[in-house]
């Protein structure tokens, strides 16, 4: 298998919505209601982050990735504003196919593009670990493209800081 090796777009990203793209407004607590709790809060962006997918045997940011990644980065820099402790972890998936020692490789290329580009987009790189899990935590397990184009992607999970 041959890994079509990229890197980051080379043109400026702009964190606003690009041209000709309506912004999806995160949506936010009405005037006057009360605080969400932090778990609260990481339930809810949980339920709402997008993932980034890729093609097969790639891991370089086709646009609906990158569309999908601007859209997160708006829902999470809002919620770090609000609790700046918590963490992003960007998780890198793959299909089954594949060994678990190139898979493991490949998702931690893909874990690790979708964390830089969110560090161009101005979220803190304290705040984001990239992690692989190559092809041992599938999202769908029948054997097709369909259900295998599911399991390659970037995959963003908030977690609270931990307390000791």
């Amino acid at each position: 298998m041959e890994t079509r090796r990229t890197s980051l777009p080379a043109e400026p990203i702009a964190v606003g919505t690009p041209a000709g793209e309506e912004a999806e407004e995160p949506t936010a607590p009405a005037a006057g209601a009360p605080r969400p709790t932090l778990a609260q809060a990481v339930e809810t962006i949980n339920g709402q982050l997008e993932d980034a997918f890729f093609g097969y045997d790639h891991f370089d940011l086709s646009p609906e990735a990158v569309t999908a990644l601007r859209r997160d980065a708006a829902l999470l820099r809002d919620i770090l504003r609000d609790f700046p402790a918590l963490r992003i972890i960007v998780q890198g998936h793959c299909d089954e196919r594949g060994s678990a020692e190139y898979n493991l490789a490949l998702g931690d290329r893909r874990a690790t593009i979708a964390a830089d580009f969110l560090r161009q987009l101005g979220l803190p790189d304290s705040a984001i670990a990239p992690v692989s899990y190559g092809k041992e935590a599938p999202q769908c397990i029948e054997g097709n493209e369909s259900c295998w184009r599911l399991n390659r992607r970037a995959h963003l999970v908030v977690r609270p800081p931990v307390t000791e």
